[in-house]
């Protein structure tokens, strides 16, 4: 039996406007809107990790902060446990907030430079009010803990962790206020090879022993191979294939997803012959193709990927958006 849903994200659009330039001042003229997200819809179910995959630019981070409504949608809605936030009273409102949090890819800018780690972590419980002023001291050094940090980090600040001490206190802040779900926006994209293992293994660990349900944006499949149940990967804003992760990394059915399968590192000592995946360069977001949008660097297309390609069921749970979807791709 499937987990209950935790977030519903249906029809989603996401635009901005280009800045207005001198010439468009003098001439009257509106510069193009740019559709950053164009009608993606997902599910994410309780207690499970969807990886939210694609190039920079895809939409992927802009999807994230619509969640947590740093972003405002043009169309559609975002539903967590059942209500979207303008359905919540101001306490609902501030419930959502606090159980809804995300981690960037840049810890260093989520962390006030000037406070120490442990007054950063304690300004948030004290805000929060998740405890009592007394046992704040105890509770910074639980989440220190919880983390893998020493108790020595309290007075330490931003400067002087690596990159990776600082992921895990941006971390350890966000789960001071206990939350429910996290958006984790890149989290291992800025940390050496060596050190991204060390933060996915963490998540791990913290969401068997936590209950999280994530929402894991990367640009890499391979970073979230082992952390997601199940995967959408995005190109020019919308989701060009989803499905549980198993199934698409042992069965990809779009060729953008072979593309980026292809680009993950493999320990073998045979000699393999590939075929091209790619080819040219991402369009840009004010010119998208007509028809299916990955058709310019398509070593696949065909004329009749100049129509819209349907969305084609491939298996339990795992659809493709592409004419061809229905054919395996051999490795």
């Amino acid at each position: 039996m499937s987990a209950a849903p935790s977030l519903v994200v249906e029809d989603l659009v996401v635009e901005f406007a280009k800045p207005r330039s001198l010439a468009d001042m003098v001439t009257g003229t509106h510069p193009p809107t740019v559709r950053a997200v164009d009608g993606v819809s997902l599910t994410v179910a309780a207690g499970q990790t969807l990886g939210l995959v694609g190039e920079s630019g895809s939409g992927k981070s802009t999807i994230g902060k619509a969640i947590l409504g740093l972003n405002r949608p043009a169309r559609g809605s975002i539903r967590f446990e059942g209500k979207a936030f303008a359905e919540r009273d101001p306490a609902g409102q501030a419930e959502f907030r606090r159980r809804v949090q995300m981690v960037f890819q840049d810890p260093y800018s989520s962390l006030n430079p000037r406070l120490r780690i442990g007054s950063a972590i304690a300004e948030v419980l004290r805000f929060h009010g998740i405890v009592p002023e007394q046992e704040i001291a105890g509770e910074v050094l639980r989440l220190l803990s919880l983390v893998g940090l020493p108790g020595a980090m309290v007075e330490r600040r931003p400067r002087e962790l690596s990159g990776g001490q600082r992921q895990r206190a941006g971390l350890a802040r966000a789960l001071a206020v206990r939350p429910t779900f996290l958006v984790l926006d890149e989290p291992v994209a800025a940390l050496d090879v060596s050190i991204q293992a060390q933060v996915l293994n963490l998540l791990g660990d913290l969401r068997r022993e936590l209950g999280l349900t994530m929402l894991f944006v990367a640009h890499e499949l391979g970073v979230v191979r082992h952390m997601s149940d199940r995967l959408a990967v995005m190109y020019l804003g919308q989701i060009m294939e989803s499905g549980p992760s198993d199934a698409v990394f042992r069965d990809p059915r779009h060729p953008y997803t072979r593309a980026l399968l292809s680009a993950v590192p493999k320990m073998t000592t045979v000699k393999r012959q590939r075929a091209a995946v790619t080819q040219g360069e991402i369009p840009s977001p004010l010119n998208i193709p007509s028809g299916c949008r990955f058709r310019t660097r398509c070593p696949m297309a065909q004329p009749v990927c100049e129509t819209v390609p349907p969305e084609v069921t491939v298996g339990p749970g795992h659809v493709a958006r592409c004419h061809f979807a229905a054919t395996p791709i051999n490795p």
